[in-house]
């Protein structure tokens, strides 16, 4: 199957984008239906439904066989897979950039908290050098 392009990945998207045909794709997953089951199921005209399924065939997203006088639609698997794919490679860049910018974050939290010991370690030498000195002052007085 070839990869498609932004532009078709976005008119399938679009081609998905009404309530109708998720509708009507959410009552194919039950198995074939003609166009009169379909519009009864879903509450919508006839002529809506043959609409909207032109454009979901236009995109392979539904198949359709003859039964002597009527036309039972299904859902092409091939196709949905390809939806899949879609959605997939979608998310996974997503996901990857979340990653990337939670590394990325992690590590220059890190960097400061490094930091910040080191700078707490110094000021305590100082704090212990300045105590020792102190003392040996006390020291020297009471002798």
């Amino acid at each position: 199957m070839r990869r498609l392009s932004i532009e078709e990945r976005a008119r399938v998207m679009r081609a998905l984008g009404t309530h109708s045909r998720m509708s009507i794709l959410e009552v194919l997953k039950s198995g074939p239906l003609d166009v009169g089951d379909i519009a009864s199921r879903l509450g919508i005209s006839q002529s809506a439904v043959s609409q909207h399924l032109k454009v979901l065939k236009k995109f392979e997203l539904v198949a359709d066989e003859r039964h002597s006088y009527f036309i039972a639609y299904s859902l092409n698997p091939l196709a949905l897979a390809r939806l899949e794919e879609i959605f997939d490679a979608v998310c996974r860049i997503n996901f990857e950039n979340l990653t990337i910018q939670r590394k990325l974050e992690r590590r220059q939290r890190l960097e400061r908290l490094i930091a910040l010991k080191e700078r707490l370690e110094h000021d305590l030498e100082r704090i212990q050098s300045a105590i020792v000195e102190l003392e040996r002052e006390e020291e020297q007085e009471s002798i």
